[in-house]
């Protein structure tokens, strides 16, 4: 018998090797020495992003917290009724729902609906969803990444539903 979703493991995040970190210092002493216009070009663009960062998320957090006071409430069981559990695995519904939360660019804890467009609604970037997302819920629900491109939701991910049942046609077997 499966163990219940509230047992499962959590995400183990993969540590970069000791020749990665060495190659990517060695590249940066290169540009320091080699190029120091363009480090400093790259400094400056690091400065600006985290000034704009600070500019801009108070309004994502007013986003969050109106999101989170219109949904007081609500939890993980109102967001796992949306679904038939006896056609979807409940690993993946916590695994989803646990692994979104996670990613919001906000603090807050919101509580999650199953038609939240992820782009729109919970500010998602693309790439996070693609290089981070995918591979974090893949890990925690045992289904593996292959052949995701014969998936019927291969290409539809845009709302937390949709992201649910993209993993549910996806084959058991170790994630990758």
């Amino acid at each position: 018998m499966k163990k219940a979703s509230r047992f499962m493991p959590k995400y183990k995040s993969k540590k970069a090797s000791k020749v990665t970190l060495f190659s990517f210092l060695t590249a940066v002493l290169a540009l320091l020495i080699y190029l120091p216009m363009y480090f400093l070009a790259l400094v400056g663009l690091g400065i600006l992003t985290i000034i704009w960062g600070t500019i801009e998320q108070p309004k994502i957090d007013r986003h969050f917290q109106r999101l989170c006071n219109s949904r007081k409430g609500l939890s993980i069981c109102e967001f796992a009724q949306e679904f038939d559990r006896k056609i979807v695995d409940t690993w993946i519904i916590r695994a989803v729902y646990e692994q979104l939360q996670a990613a919001l660019p906000t603090k807050q804890l919101v509580p999650i609906q199953a038609s939240d467009e992820l782009f729109n609604t919970l500010k998602l970037d693309e790439d996070d969803l693609d290089l981070d997302l995918i591979e974090e819920i893949a890990q925690r629900t045992g289904r593996t990444l292959e052949d995701y491109q014969s998936n019927p939701y291969y290409g539809k991910v845009t709302t937390a539903r949709n992201l649910v049942l993209f993993f549910n046609y996806q084959a058991r077997g170790e994630a990758t």
